[in-house]
């Protein structure tokens, strides 16, 4: 059933399709040329050209019939059947195989969406309506009805009037086909160029003892305006009323035939024209909204990769207060089976709920940076702010059997800072630094924290361990993120530390591979700072 209704719908297809160029080729049947009855404007190949893109290949019969019932019904051609059905032939053959060279041997997207299309299909149209011309009026003139001495002048009508029809119908058809306006009302700008048109046809044929072909290129200016504001779409609509109201004002003016082609070559040469520019203004729209496209879909893929450097973040900052909670939870449970442990089991849950804080801080404070970089800056001395950040690597400095030891200046300022994200800042430098001595001899595995006001406002802070260093491959890559060489890291930690140091104003950098130094700045809070100042300068000197 499918496959009948297919068929019975192709048929129909075909049929409104002859009956259409019939009735085209009937309306445009003006100033024809006899005995050859070429008219200046042909649209009724276009139509057919347009057919077969569209439908297919398979379907060029229907425009043998097509051409052969339009030479039949319309032209009283003096000619035998088989003279005519030869004619009918050549038109329908030629532009079969234009079809198939656009379709199958160039492959043009018949929507023409690029400049190759529109090039292809007018250089095509231009070569095929010659070639249709010179075999179709050589028939003529082999059959004895035209002089060989007209056969130029013939040809060159034939050209003009299918080149103009394949130029103006094929590009509208092909365009406009499955399309539908956006809106039925048409724009107070669409009225206007509607308007300008019909204002430059009137100057060029309204007004009397106007030389018409001089101001013919009056139309160029409408045309360039619909071309740059609709591109393609609007060029081919512009483009078909043009000629509708050029072929109407020259029929109702009564001029020559002669006059009827010059004015035909003039509109082909607007009709290329138009079609380019607008071609250009349509792929320039399709680059923009294809470059809008990728600009959401980049956006889309920074934001997803923004939530993943958030989660990896969150997995990297809180894996080490979640590793100490579950320590202290089994120390718990082993502690409630001894009652004389009391003592030190109220220490351990008391460091559970410290960890936990701990943790719920950087869940809390990640989540608030990385959604739009916002800080909880606060005054804070850097004693205490050192404190809070190497805290948690304490345990595991004991368990290593490390020193720890800290070099803080006299007399620094307090910072105004955040202290949960600088602290975060503070513990990856130090774990890092544990994970670097962990190979050495116990006898040698020393982190060095020192502190010190550098002018310009500044305190810096450095961390430097006994570690065999920073192998050579790594150290272009270390602040990258996930570049690591541990095992088991994620490659953040630094990455990470960098971004809330620039985010406090500061700077993160790496300043010796062995012994292994990283440092990093603070702008010094400097209501304290001038307090800090002044108050050592009121010190009696020694």
């Amino acid at each position: 059933m499918a496959a009948t209704r297919r068929y019975h719908g192709a048929m129909r297809a075909a049929i409104y399709y002859v009956l259409a160029y019939v009735l085209l080729d009937w309306v445009s049947y003006l100033h024809p040329v006899l005995p050859l009855a070429v008219t200046p404007w042909t649209p009724a190949p276009g139509l057919g050209l347009a057919f077969l893109l569209l439908a297919g290949l398979r379907q060029w019969p229907w425009l043998l019939i097509a051409a052969l019932s339009a030479e039949l019904l319309l032209r009283d051609v003096p000619l035998t059947l088989p003279w005519v059905v030869a004619a009918s032939s050549i038109l329908a053959l030629t532009y079969a195989g234009l079809a198939w060279a656009l379709g199958q041997w160039v492959r043009i997207d018949i929507r023409l969406r690029s400049l190759r299309d529109l090039t292809w299909l007018i250089g095509g149209s231009l070569s095929a309506a010659l070639l249709a011309g010179l075999a179709y009026v050589g028939l003529y003139t082999v059959a004895g009805v035209t002089a060989a001495g007209d056969f130029p002048t013939n040809v060159l009508r034939f050209w003009v009037g299918n080149s103009v029809g394949l130029l103006v119908t094929v590009p509208l058809l092909l365009v406009w086909a499955g399309r539908y306006p956006a809106r039925l009302a048409p724009s107070r700008e669409v009225w206007l160029q509607a308007g300008s048109l019909m204002l430059s046809l009137w100057v060029i044929f309204g007004i009397p003892f106007t030389e018409e072909f001089k101001f013919f290129y009056l139309l160029y200016l409408p045309m360039v305006w619909i071309a740059t504001r609709h591109g393609i779409v609007g060029v081919t609509l512009a483009l078909a009323a043009t000629q509708l109201g050029l072929i109407g004002a020259l029929q109702w003016g009564g001029h020559h035939d002669t006059t009827v082609l010059e004015f035909q070559l003039l509109m082909l040469g607007l009709s290329v024209t138009g079609l380019f520019l607008g071609m250009t203004v349509t792929v320039r729209q399709l680059a923009e909204e294809r470059l809008h496209r990728r600009e959401a879909e980049l956006n889309q893929a920074l934001r997803l990769a923004a939530a993943g450097e958030m989660a990896q973040a969150l997995a990297h900052e809180l894996n080490q207060p979640l590793s100490a909670l579950a320590n202290y939870s089994r120390a718990s449970r082993a502690m409630l089976a001894a009652p004389e442990h009391g003592v030190l089991l109220a220490e351990t849950l008391e460091k559970i709920e410290r960890e936990s804080t701990r943790a719920g801080q950087v869940v809390r404070r990640l989540r608030e940076f990385f959604r739009g970089g916002g800080l909880r800056l606060e005054r804070v001395g850097v004693a205490a702010l050192v404190e809070e950040g190497i805290s948690p690597a304490r345990r595991r400095a004991e368990r290593l059997g490390a020193d720890i030891r800290i070099v803080l200046d006299e007399a620094l300022p307090e910072l105004r800072a955040d202290r949960v994200q600088i602290g975060m800042v503070l513990h990856n430098l130090v774990a890092n630094a544990l994970d670097a001595i962990g190979t050495e001899p116990e006898t040698a595995r020393r982190v060095d924290i020192v502190v010190w006001r550098q002018d310009g406002g500044l305190v810096r802070f450095c961390v430097s361990d006994s570690g065999p260093g920073i192998a050579a491959e790594m150290r272009a890559r270390l602040f990258e993120s996930f570049a690591t060489s541990k095992p088991e890291g994620m490659g953040l930690g630094l990455s990470i530390s960098r971004t809330l140091v620039e985010a406090h104003g500061g700077a993160l950098w790496l300043e010796a591979t062995q012994p292994t130094q990283f440092c990093f700045n603070l702008p010094v809070d400097t209501d304290s700072g001038t307090a800090a100042a002044d108050s050592a300068a009121s010190q009696p000197q020694p």
